[in-house]
């Protein structure tokens, strides 16, 4: 954990902020390379990857802060205190995407070949960014026995849950699939025959592989909406489970859209 790399006076320069920095400079130069390759205007290209940036940060923290309410009632500019961490990945996917896909159309872009064009930036950039959760102490895991279980400094947050308890490194298992699923996504570059289902796959397959990584993810007791016969829900779960869904559903009719059009 290493949430501040220094601070001079007022200025404070953190972890988590530095890792989301370095996601966008790289996923935009990425995206950028694979733009010139299919065509697409690079500054149009520029502004979209802002546009997707923008929204899933407002999305992330949107959602985090609607599922924390109270701890910002006494005080609501916390909200903005993004430094401090506290971001719902599957806010950020979901109104990231809409945002994209809004400016797309405005833009006159075309829509599924360019959401396959900034997928690998966008695995990557998750990967990057989950990095910083670690850094920062956030979206901490559960206790656990493995060898590479981690113990958090005291006084931390992890720590204040679990005092001196060794944790699942659940922030690095998600860096890991994103890393993973970046690879997936270059080796898959070309190979659908509708443009857009890189994009829909890759949204898939990591809100699949978030189902194992979630159960080593501490959560709020406020965050658990129904216990079932497979244990607990939380609503991170039921979000993600609806992106999946609709995500096998979008995937099917592109591919619907490209035969047709064929």
């Amino acid at each position: 954990m290493f949430p501040e790399i220094f601070h001079i006076g007022p200025f404070h320069l953190r972890s988590f902020g530095v890792m989301l920095a370095l996601a966008f400079l790289v996923g935009t130069w990425i995206a950028l390379g694979e733009a010139r390759k299919r065509g697409i205007d690079e500054s149009k290209l520029l502004n979209l990857v802002l546009a997707i940036l923008v929204s899933s940060i407002v999305g992330a923290r949107g959602m985090y802060v609607l599922t924390h309410l109270a701890d910002y009632r006494a005080n609501p500019m916390l909200a903005f205190a993004l430094w401090e961490g506290g971001l719902t990945l599957y806010g950020g996917f979901a109104l990231g995407t809409i945002g994209g896909f809004a400016y797309m159309r405005h833009a006159g872009l075309p829509l599924g070949l360019t959401a396959d064009v900034v997928t690998p930036s966008v695995a990557l950039g998750v990967g990057i960014a989950r990095i910083g959760c670690f850094l920062n102490g956030c979206c901490f895991g559960l206790p656990g026995h493995e060898a590479w279980c981690i113990k958090f400094p005291a006084g931390s947050p992890p720590d204040a849950i679990f005092p001196g308890q060794a944790l699942q490194p659940s922030q690095l298992y998600n860096a890991f699939a994103a890393f993973g699923l970046f690879a997936l996504m270059l080796a898959l570059r070309g190979r659908f025959k509708a443009p857009g289902q890189l994009w829909w796959t890759f949204l898939a397959l990591f809100m699949l592989v978030r189902i194992p990584i979630d159960a080593t993810r501490y959560y709020e007791p406020s965050a658990y909406v129904w216990t079932g016969p497979f244990g607990p829900v939380t609503d991170s779960g039921v979000i993600g489970s609806a992106i999946f869904v609709i995500a096998v559903v979008m995937w099917i009719l592109a591919g619907r859209a490209a035969r047709k059009n064929a």
